[in-house]
């Protein structure tokens, strides 16, 4: 989905830019975060061969948004307020933004890789758009997704492209009212032989990155099915597991070595001291450095 057609902006003000703009990519799905502090009005289209999620905080003085042929929806207080368009369905309209930051993030889902992921449910379903709707569940996972996203400090790719995965889901439960019960009911976990191909691959790549792609791929399951059975198997989730295994594998590091701590963030798969630094405290207890320090010396 390198090519994907994203949500174009056009300001009032041709000098005018968003404030930040972010970009991530995985297998079948795209997001994106776009953040706006000045007041320029803009128009804003979308048309593409995608599904097109957005999570909206925004708050307009006035506005107007036209999905097809449909009738056209004001602007407003839209914060906490989600939009979704099912692929080939085009959005246009215009915004007059008040003086706050506003942002919105959008997803974007390649409909045969969402089809293969969830057992095809998005392959077969007839799909309608829903304009500035809420839903707790979709809601956090999307304000989720955001947060590791703008956080320049995390580096969490794992568990990113997880929350982008369990989005689609979740916003297929909301066309079809459920997940049909072939789905819902399978609950398996990893073979013993899966288990320890996946085990293996996580310990051979801990200072590299790890998609869920990839274990997925080890355990020849969908990422979906992987993600389920996974946490089936070892009671969590496969980004939470990697970022244990880093931690360990760093612990051992310093106390077996006089390596900085730096090189030993690098080592484990941490893009920063800073970020390594963070993960660890919230996984032990303490900063690398005095974990180095009250180990070695006791």
């Amino acid at each position: 989905m390198d090519d994907v057609a994203a949500l174009s902006l056009r300001f009032k003000k041709a000098d005018e830019r968003p404030d930040m703009q972010r970009i991530a990519r995985w297998s079948g799905i795209v997001c994106e975060h776009t953040r706006i502090s000045h007041q320029s009005d803009y128009a804003f289209a979308f048309s593409g061969p995608t599904h097109y999620l957005a999570l909206h905080d925004l708050v307009l003085a006035d506005g107007s948004m036209l999905v097809d042929d449909l009738k056209p929806i004001p602007g407003g207080d839209l914060r906490n307020k989600m939009t979704y368009v099912p692929p080939h369905c085009s959005i246009t309209g215009w915004a007059s933004p008040i003086d706050r930051t506003n942002s919105f993030t959008v997803l974007y889902f390649d409909p045969a890789a969402i089809a293969e992921e969830t057992e095809r449910l998005y392959s077969s379903a007839d799909h309608a758009p829903l304009i500035y709707f809420d839903d707790t569940a979709l809601r956090s996972t999307l304000l989720k997704l955001q947060g590791v996203l703008t956080d320049d400090t995390a580096d969490d790719g794992l568990y990113a492209e997880t929350l982008g995965l369990l989005a689609a889901i979740e916003l297929q439960r909301l066309q079809s009212r459920g997940l049909p019960e072939s789905v819902r009911n399978r609950t398996g976990g990893l073979s013993a032989g899966q288990e320890k191909l996946v085990r293996e691959f996580i310990e051979d790549r801990l200072g590299e990155e790890i998609r869920l792609d990839d274990l997925a791929g080890v355990a020849r399951l969908s990422r979906f099915h992987f993600a389920r059975a996974f946490k089936a198997t070892l009671g969590e989730p496969p980004h939470r597991y990697v970022m244990k295994r880093r931690i360990e594998r760093a612990k051992d590091l310093l106390v077996r070595t006089s390596l900085p701590v730096s090189e030993i963030a690098a080592a484990t798969g941490f893009r920063s001291a800073s970020q390594f630094n963070r993960a660890f405290r919230e996984l032990v207890g303490v900063t690398p450095s005095i974990c180095r320090r009250t180990t070695v010396g006791a």
